[in-house]
């Protein structure tokens, strides 16, 4: 690995290699282009001279403009503060070099007569100054640092800016220190100014050697070679003594170059590079595509896996479930029961009990928690293990708890556990003596009143009331209180959760409710012609053809004999 990092480090290093021999080469070429001046002057002529300048020049402000234009349009969606700088620089460059080309010595004229080199040389000088000021300027801007300001706004300070450059080289020259005189030459303010350009491209020249050496970005070291061979065109346009000579053509020769190189930057940021990435995206997201159908039958194989795996524990917590209710009921010459359960799914959260407490008491409970499912059912689990109805006495005796005492003892235990403060449980705690075939009973907020069906088909509703088993310790003490119903031979009461009397039938609206039921309920045995559980089956399979249970159902049958 470290051998690795080594050899990427080296490799980027060796591209400094360019650097160096665009320096050693323009530098070779400045210093011994005046050797070939007695060939030159005798080979371009004025005439001559003017149609290469012209070709330079116009091709220079062909690539200002893609400079300009790419940063430009690619703005609305990278938002590039640094590239929307640099691209309205050189639409300023251009724009005034277009001027440049114009009012050149020896063109035709343009707004006014081309007698004089000045008005050219000043335009030159503007440019140039605009070029290396906008790109330091550029150097200190972080690279994906954005803006909010609209691209038209800095075209528009552009724009304005050129043309009262115009207006004042070309009518108001006077307001200007002269650049060039034609008996002398480039004055020294003009070299001034030249060598002020070549600092500012000096330091920005660093700074974005810097940024290259920080980032090995490859445009930054492309950037930083075409400032190098910027300098080297503002060293010709200092010593250049005419506008037709040998190093004023080296300078637009450096100059042709620099751009070419300053385009390839832009061409690079803002065309090359999101084009290579949605290609890549492209190929990535088609070599996704092939694996899709793979990926998607693994990941239906790890889900049909995990689900059956869910289902089997499902199936286990059922059993266990079942297990729980009473196997065998406890009827006998004096009282008979019978029970159905019916779970809305694979567990429930309702639940019952019937059982022997002593020979002459049969204890009795049903109750529903709060939601269904896993969690319900799991909450009937703890009551189911929690519900103490004997207590143990000295002497291997025993002793019936009262259904208030029961009730009132789960829901103090119920409030040492960390049950969440939405969950509940609704339940109904009753005994029946066989000797006085009296019922006791106390609810914990049970709310499906049972029926008490009297022989001759008689329906009372049984008082329940009192606070569910709850998370209220705190703020509401247990006040559960015993109530005793009288029983006689041939009287039932009919225990129940609320999910039987909130059966609907979707297709054909009709409802079964606790009217429903007292009907169901209240014709006599000697004249009833159906048996009552076949019938309760019946209407819950009626009811629920065409969606299943919403609720879990639950119900029994305490009858005297």
């Amino acid at each position: 690995m470290l051998l690795k990092s080594i050899t990427k480090n080296v490799s980027e290093y060796k591209k400094l290699i360019w650097l160096g021999i665009t320096i050693i080469f323009s530098w070779l070429l400045f210093q011994t282009v005046y050797l070939f001046e007695p060939f030159f002057d005798k080979v371009m002529s004025p005439t001559a001279y003017l149609s290469w300048h012209t070709i330079f020049e116009f091709v220079s402000i062909l690539i200002s403009f893609c400079v300009f234009i790419l940063p430009y349009y690619s703005y609305r969606q990278n938002r590039r503060l640094r590239g929307i700088v640099v691209a309205n620089t050189f639409f300023i460059m251009g724009i005034i070099d277009i001027f440049h080309a114009l009012s050149y010595k020896g063109m035709t004229h343009f707004l006014v007569e081309n007698n004089s080199s000045n008005r050219a040389t000043t335009f030159w000088i503007f440019a140039r100054l605009v070029g290396a000021l906008g790109i330091t300027a550029a150097s200190f801007i972080r690279i994906n640092k954005k803006s909010q300001i609209d691209r038209r706004v800095f075209l528009a300070c552009s724009a304005s800016f050129s043309i009262i450059v115009l207006i004042i080289v070309t009518y108001y020259p006077g307001i200007l220190p002269a650049m060039y005189i034609e008996e002398t030459g480039v004055t020294q303010i003009k070299k001034i100014l030249e060598y002020i350009v070549i600092l500012l491209f000096f330091f920005a020249g660093i700074r974005y050697l810097q940024q290259y050496l920080k980032r090995r970005e490859n445009s930054n070291l492309i950037f930083v070679i075409a400032i190098t061979t910027s300098i080297f065109s503002e060293l010709a346009f200092v010593t250049y003594t005419s506008v037709f000579d040998i190093y004023n053509y080296l300078g637009h020769v450096y100059k042709f170059l620099s751009y070419f190189m300053v385009f390839r930057v832009a061409f690079v940021n803002n065309i090359e590079k999101p084009y290579l990435a949605l290609y890549k995206a492209k190929n990535k997201i088609k070599a996704d595509a092939r694996n899709l159908n793979k990926l998607v039958a693994e990941r239906t194989k790890d889900l049909a896996q995990t689900n059956q795996k869910l289902l089997e524990d499902l199936e286990c917590a059922r059993d266990i479930q079942k297990a729980m209710l009473p196997g065998k009921l406890p009827n006998n010459e004096q009282v008979s029961f019978e029970a159905k359960y019916y779970p809305a799914e694979r567990v429930s959260g309702d639940f019952y009990n019937i059982f022997r407490l002593d020979e002459k008491n049969i204890g009795m409970y049903i109750g529903d928690v709060s939601g269904h499912g896993v969690p319900a059912a799991m909450l009937t689990v703890f009551l189911n293990q929690s519900i103490k109805t004997i207590k143990e006495l000295e002497g291997n005796r025993s002793e019936v708890i009262n259904p208030s005492k029961v009730l009132e003892n789960l829901y103090k235990l119920y409030n040492k556990v960390n049950f969440k403060d939405d969950i509940y449980i609704l339940v109904l705690y009753a005994i029946y003596n066989l000797e006085t075939k009296q019922l006791i009973y106390s609810s914990a907020g049970m709310n499906a009143q049972p029926l008490i069906v009297k022989r001759k088909g008689e329906i009372m509703e049984m008082d329940i009331k009192g606070l569910p088993i709850c998370n209220l310790a705190d703020i509401c003490p247990a006040d559960y209180t015993d109530k005793t119903i009288q029983l006689e031979n041939g009287d039932k009461i009919f225990f129940y959760t609320d999910g039987l009397i909130e059966l609907n039938n979707k297709k054909t609206g009709k409802v079964f409710n606790i009217e429903t039921l007292k009907k169901l309920l209240a014709e006599p045995d000697e004249i009833k012609s159906f048996d009552i559980y076949k019938e309760l089956d019946r209407t819950i399979n009626y009811f629920t053809e065409n969606g299943g249970l919403k609720d879990d159902v639950t119900f029994f049958t305490l009858k005297v004999s």
